[in-house]
């Protein structure tokens, strides 16, 4: 017996989408190709509802949800801000929530959004969550559109430019004057994390400079383990005289290693952050940042499930535009005496 989720697939639509078409539900912004390709779809595979689902979703909740690994975390308030705008002027709800890693199993994100409380869902990913976790996290009967990851086999995501801002930052120690230069590296399961770091050693390339493997520190997004990375490069005898970090709150852990390690930031340690937020204005010294387009990120992501919700397919976009903006701040200065160590570059 066929079932709804096999009239979506052949329709080429979302299980959400297909239930409206053959529930007749008229407030859905579904175009007539699409709602004929559904008819055209049930009635080639002979599909016969299920009326006592059909009674539990013939109305439409008008809500989704974003999903991120800390709702306290400043990094996502832009984020939320801009899915806020889109859903405001849609007439939408949005239902923030956090799905960390100790519930990081393959049902914890349908209990988390509950049965017909919400449309769709935008997840932003946590940092311990393989591939394969987050596939079955989100295999929901609502449609699903992920911030800044990308999985293979997944129609529906909003990419940043992680290369260019990482080049973006490399370009401004090199400005400087620095040639000895490292990276605290993201979370290595994420996706993001893996083109910040590549995004490294091409601009590293790009501007005539060695990448050093012993200078670039596996690391997470958080503060603890951008101090635990950075602690490891500060004991280097060769050591470098600049990091870029591929989050803010791993930098923030970074000044915390060198002011424990007696290394004064920036005179001996220049520091610059991918991401932005409100805290770099409050550190000390003030973190020299690229700020990243959240905000616009959370904006594309609404318009791109709720459009989707009225019968427009799921795309993988990047957020080409505005571009990662350089934020110079305190935490960036030039090398002053050379480098510390005699290490050629």
């Amino acid at each position: 017996m066929a079932r709804l989720k096999d009239v979506a697939a052949l329709a080429g639509v979302s299980p959400s989408v297909a239930s409206r078409v053959l529930n007749n539900d008229t407030r859905a912004r579904i175009n007539d190709n699409t709602r004929q390709r559904v008819i055209d779809a049930a009635a080639e595979l002979r599909y016969v509802p299920d009326h006592r689902a059909r009674a539990l979703r013939l109305s439409r909740a008008d809500a989704i949800a974003l999903i991120v690994p800390e709702v306290n975390n400043a990094i996502f308030s832009s984020l939320h801000q801009g899915v806020q705008s889109v859903a405001h002027e849609r007439n939408s709800a949005v239902f923030l929530a956090q799905f960390d890693a100790e519930t990081a199993d393959a049902n914890a994100l349908a209990q988390l959004i509950g049965n017909g409380r919400v449309d769709g869902v935008i997840v932003q990913r946590n940092e311990h969550f393989t591939d394969d976790d987050l596939i079955a996290a989100i295999q929901l009967d609502v449609p699903v559109v992920l911030v800044n990851t990308r999985l293979d086999g997944h129609a529906g995501s909003v990419a940043l430019n992680d290369r260019e801002a990482v080049a973006i930052a490399v370009t401004h120690l090199v400005e400087l004057g620095h040639q000895r230069i490292g990276f605290v590296a993201g979370a290595p399961r994420h996706d993001a994390a893996t083109r910040r770091l590549e995004g490294f050693r091409d601009a590293m390339t790009e501007v005539g400079l060695a990448a050093y493997e012993e200078w670039i520190a596996p690391a997470g997004w958080e503060a603890p383990a951008g101090a635990a990375a950075t602690s490891g490069l500060l004991k280097l005898a060769a050591r470098p005289t600049a990091v870029v970090t591929a989050s803010l709150n791993t930098a923030i852990g970074a000044m915390r290693a060198a002011h424990d390690a007696g290394i004064h930031v920036p005179r001996d340690l220049s520091i610059v952050a991918v991401q932005d937020a409100w805290m770099s204005e409050y550190t000390v010294p003030r973190l020299t940042t690229v700020a990243m387009p959240m905000r616009e990120a959370g904006a594309r992501a609404a318009s791109m499930l709720l459009d989707h919700l009225g019968g427009v397919p799921l795309s993988d976009e990047l957020v080409a535009e505005p571009h990662p903006q350089l934020m110079i701040r305190e935490s960036t200065t030039a090398p002053i005496g050379g480098a510390p160590s005699s290490r050629a570059t």
